[in-house]
């Protein structure tokens, strides 16, 4: 058996979109057995997501859907059905972790509340992932990555340094970043619990709400205002200098320069312009207080020099700088590629794709992608797992079950 991390678990994902199923991703590319409950005949919401190849769509060619669920098995499963609520049970009598994104109470309401799968399996983790938790004035409100997003400060935040606030509105993040935090927050957890389990015997339930997860990421900006009751702002002239990104010739760069340190290595790599060694700007005092004065004339230097050059040079002088790179440039960056930050996958009806491959790297225990499952791929090994004869599951089909 392949050596990897968590090879020994085995977890059920009741799960669709991006937060339960990322976080059953992490878990299945470290080795353990996910089963995916997906809906009988439509499967996960995500199947019906683009992009496509040749953008033609089809359930079994969603990238949106490959990505989130590689190295997974499917289960065509309607856990509200008699019989299909029977196969739950029995799938969660012998798994280690259960991940659900539904809606608080539904689970409780089909008659598979936590404290009935608790007494089937006393040592089962729940991990339930919603967008504002499990309790609380919020806990049945409606919930997208974006509302998520938008009510955490790192909402607001987005994007800083702007001159008029009340004509530049906040913007969303690019991409599901709310719903990502919230499956990390949330498969982290999990993991603690895993470890109190194996102290204790019992487990537990997590209740991961990603909304949570997001304001957390505004910590530093929470402490300064209950510390000293300095609330963010966004506008330009109240946030320290350096602190968004800057077109050079071929793109844009980021960099620092509030540090005397920096802004000695900045003038160095802009060739030392007479117009930057004005003493105003040798303090990091002057240089907040001239601020704008200074932007202006180190954007006119920037336009200068190409990207790489300045990153490169950059970096040689001890500056801390960086480039801003479009998808195209990550997905071809030469670090990313010498640590094997992508693999490629074949599907039987996709193709063959490149993937990212899991987040971390580990000496003794790496971590393995395979391909995302077809719907109801595992239905057979699974159920025959179970006890089901091929008379049941056909049954089973007939009902609608599965």
């Amino acid at each position: 058996m392949p050596n990897h991390a968590l090879r020994d678990l085995r977890v059920v994902e009741y799960a669709e979109m991006v937060s339960g199923p990322m976080c059953g991703k992490m878990f299945a590319d470290m080795g353990a057995e996910v089963i995916k409950v997906e809906r009988p005949g439509r499967g996960d919401e995500a199947r019906g997501h683009p992009p496509y190849p040749g953008d033609v769509p089809h359930p079994e060619k969603s990238g949106f859907f490959l990505y989130l669920n590689t190295s997974k098995k499917s289960l065509t499963l309607d856990p509200a059905t008699l019989g299909g609520a029977e196969i739950f049970k029995r799938l969660i009598a012998d798994a280690d972790i259960l991940i659900e994104n539904m809606p608080p109470g539904h689970l409780a309401n089909i008659g598979l509340g936590y404290e009935i799968l608790h007494a089937l399996n006393p040592r089962l983790i729940v991990t339930s992932i919603t967008p504002f938790g499990q309790t609380g004035p919020y806990r049945d409100w409606k919930g997208t990555d974006l509302i998520e997003w938008a009510m955490s400060l790192t909402g607001f935040n987005t994007p800083t340094l702007v001159d008029d606030v009340a004509k530049e509105n906040p913007l969303r993040a690019p991409g599901h970043a709310a719903e990502m935090m919230g499956a990390t927050n949330a498969a982290a957890a999990a993991m603690m619990a895993l470890f109190h389990r194996d102290l204790t015997g019992e487990g537990e339930w997590v209740d991961a709400p990603c909304w949570q997860a997001t304001v957390n990421t505004s910590k530093l900006e929470m402490a300064a205002y209950s510390y000293v009751g300095i609330p963010f702002s966004r506008q330009r002239a109240n946030v320290q200098v350096g602190l968004e990104p800057l077109p050079c010739r071929d793109g844009y760069i980021y960099t620092l320069w509030a540090a005397d340190a920096h802004w000695r290595a900045l003038k160095t790599l802009l060739g030392n312009p007479p117009e930057l060694a004005n003493e105003i700007f040798d303090t990091h005092a002057g240089r907040h207080q001239n601020d704008d004065i200074m932007r202006t004339l180190i954007r006119e230097e920037l336009a200068k020099h190409d990207m790489e050059h300045l990153v490169t040079e950059g970096q040689r002088l001890g500056l801390t700088i960086g480039p801003v790179h479009t998808v195209a440039q990550a997905a071809h960056n030469s670090h990313l590629r010498a640590r094997g930050a992508f693999v490629e996958i074949d599907h039987p009806v996709a193709g063959r794709f490149e993937f990212p491959r899991s987040l971390v790297q580990m000496s003794g225990t790496p971590p393995h992608s395979t391909r995302a499952p077809l719907l109801g791929e595992h239905n057979v090994e699974i159920l025959g797992r179970l006890g089901y004869t091929s008379e049941d599951l056909q049954g089973l089909r007939a009902a609608g079950a599965i």
